[in-house]
């Protein structure tokens, strides 16, 4: 009862709400390409775990190797970004103002984590204001440019509206520019494009069973 007092009371709720609808439908999405599209399911899971653990250029070299559409790799993979940034966003300001709504360790950490990270980015980008934050989020590393990004946004001052605009609007711009950067490649990447797929896949699989080792050996110590 308490958290979707959180959620209805709350802008921060507002938008987690927001991104839990996208993320249902992200995976309706992938259940119908599974049932409908098998032969791309592997190439969709491949982009969409490739983006979470290795960031935006990983998972774009995949799409274009798979010679998948560019409009429709655009705007996939914009939503996988949209759906972290809008559901680890409000996480960070609740989180950030003591108002505990998830109690999920990892998350915690991750969290906790993020603030040591963000906190040290915010001098130099509040020095620039707006056009540093652009500039960071256009960075292509894992679960730091949008997500860290807008941590940040929040940090400097900025109001909600500013922060997810600027950084999903800078998203959308960097995943334009790494696709334009990534086609000058897609002959080599499409010669390699079932061992990349798998390769990507197999890593994230290989962190994912190390990140449940790893806690479950913390837990017995």
């Amino acid at each position: 009862m308490k958290n979707s007092h959180l959620l209805v009371e709350h802008k921060e709720g507002r938008i987690l709400l927001l991104g839990l609808i996208l993320l249902a439908g992200f995976f309706i999405f992938l259940i119908f390409a599974f049932v409908f599209y098998p032969e791309y399911f592997q190439s969709l899971l491949s982009i969409t775990l490739t983006n979470i653990f290795f960031g935006r250029m990983a998972g774009l070299s995949i799409g274009v190797s798979a010679q998948m559409n560019m409009l429709f790799l655009l705007v996939f993979n914009f939503t996988i970004e949209s759906i972290m940034v809008l559901i680890l966003y409000p996480l960070f300001v609740m989180s950030w103002n003591k108002l505990e709504l998830i109690s999920y360790q990892p998350l915690n950490d991750f969290l906790n984590k993020s603030k040591k990270t963000a906190a040290g980015y915010q001098p130099m980008i509040k020095k620039y204001g707006v056009f540093g934050l652009i500039l960071f989020v256009l960075t292509p590393f894992a679960m730091t440019g949008p997500v860290v990004g807008s941590f940040v946004g929040y940090l400097i001052g900025f109001r909600h509206r500013i922060t997810l605009f600027v950084v999903l609007l800078s998203t959308f711009i960097a995943i334009v520019l790494w696709v334009y950067l990534i086609k000058h490649f897609e002959d080599i990447l499409v010669g390699y494009s079932d061992g990349l797929s798998i390769g990507f896949l197999f890593a994230a699989m290989l962190i994912f069973l190390w990140y449940l080792i790893k806690r479950y050996l913390s837990k017995t110590t």
